[in-house]
């Protein structure tokens, strides 16, 4: 049986990631759906929510398929290292496109 030499540190490292890009979403779904309840939302909000959704998986898919790429010709014998970046890299782009919605909604709450 072959030993991975991925784990620990790189593992929880992701586990971390994906816990934060739950808690992250999950904000952004319950202030978007507080601001359509209320009509309080900026101006073009639903607009922006259809259309930064799949630019922002595929921006992901491409930045996890690189990091994915990138983690193999490093260490060909290590195909977990592989999975995890490209793990790290996917969430990285989601939870930094769900902060900046966030951050943005967060703005546009206190500017009323």
């Amino acid at each position: 049986m072959t030993r991975f030499k991925s784990g620990g540190a790189a593992d929880a490292a992701l586990m971390g990631s994906l816990v934060r890009l739950w808690l992250e979403a999950g904000t952004v779904m319950m202030m978007r759906t507080g601001m359509s309840l209320f009509q309080t939302g900026p101006a073009g909000e639903e607009v922006r929510m259809v259309t930064e959704k799949p630019a922002a998986f595929i921006q992901a898919q491409f930045a996890a398929t690189a990091a994915a790429g990138a983690a193999i010709t490093r260490d060909p014998m290590d195909p977990m290292g592989a999975m995890v970046a490209a793990g790290r890299a996917w969430t990285g782009v989601i939870s930094r496109k769900t902060s900046a919605n966030r951050r943005r909604l967060n703005r546009h709450i206190s500017a009323k």
